[in-house]
């Protein structure tokens, strides 16, 4: 039999089985990109969680007046405020309140809920507003 009789029947067969190899070449990297979607995600909400809590440290530490106890109180609140609306989402490594100048600052660093360890990378949320202060009225 000729060579191009030969390539001739080999085109004309039906391809079986060639989409269980493209399922086999291409589930590896599906399952990639669905894992690094659920990792942002889980990051993102991280995030969102850190920056519930500085927020609410910070309003903590606002109306204590910055005092030191007030910044021990609010450190204390953002903690107590990160596992309430977390719910275990955000393992909080750091939360640090200081007055600065006429202002508070609070940076709530953590870890989000990550699907293999020390993948994800750490959240961190600073904020900063006025000390309260009463201004009695004239």
């Amino acid at each position: 039999m000729p060579i191009q009789a030969r390539i001739a029947r080999l085109r004309s067969r039906p391809q079986r089985g060639a989409s269980s190899i493209e399922l086999a070449l291409y589930t590896p990297i599906m399952f990639l990109i669905i894992f690094i979607i659920v990792q942002f995600s889980l990051t993102w909400h991280g995030n969102q969680i850190a920056a519930a809590a500085a927020r609410e440290a910070a309003r903590t530490a606002r109306i204590g007046g910055g005092t030191p106890a007030a910044l021990a109180a609010a450190e204390a609140r953002g903690r107590e405020y990160a596992e309430a609306v977390g719910n275990g989402h955000l393992v909080i490594t750091d939360i640090q309140a200081v007055q600065v100048g006429d202002n508070v600052r609070v940076t709530v660093r953590g870890r989000s809920t990550e699907i293999v360890n020390n993948l994800a990378p750490e959240v961190s949320q600073t904020i900063e507003g006025p000390i309260e202060q009463f201004v009695p009225d004239l």
